[in-house]
């Protein structure tokens, strides 16, 4: 998928995420608690080069609401510096990693928040299916 189109579905997919997340669904076994928010943090990063800043103590998966209701009161901002930033072919960030490109970054973070929004998308279809478990957890069983 290209960057524009994983920007334009930005928005939903956080909204699929949140809607998970704050389901009944079960995610305890799944390494979002510690993804998502480094995940924000690293998007936030960007941003903040351009002059936006998001920051939040909110520890967890939960961080992700913070960045959803900044996202929400400052969307037209946010927009403007992912397009100039999807539009600079030459813009660097430096990383404990290294350098990388800034697009790259960026087009690296709104993937992640796609792949995560139809993964946890998935899990509630088949939840609302009543599939059947793949896996009996024992931390899950003394329920």
């Amino acid at each position: 998928m290209e960057a524009p189109a994983l920007f334009i579905r930005f928005k939903d997919n956080l909204e699929i995420i949140l809607g998970a997340l704050n389901s009944k669904l079960e995610v305890r076994s799944m390494p979002y608690n510690t993804s998502i928010p480094l995940e924000v943090d690293l998007l936030a990063g960007i941003l903040r080069i351009h002059g936006l800043h998001f920051t939040s103590e909110t520890v967890g998966a939960s961080r992700l609401q913070d960045f959803y209701q900044w996202f929400l009161q400052n969307e037209e901002q946010v927009a403007d510096v992912m397009h100039r930033v999807m539009e600079d072919k030459k813009a660097y960030i430096k990383t404990d990693q290294g350098t990388v490109l800034q697009k790259e970054m960026l087009y690296r973070r709104l993937e992640y928040f796609k792949e995560t929004a139809h993964t946890l998308d998935v899990m509630m279809r088949q939840q609302q299916l009543k599939s059947p478990k793949h896996f009996q957890y024992p931390f899950l069983l003394n329920q």
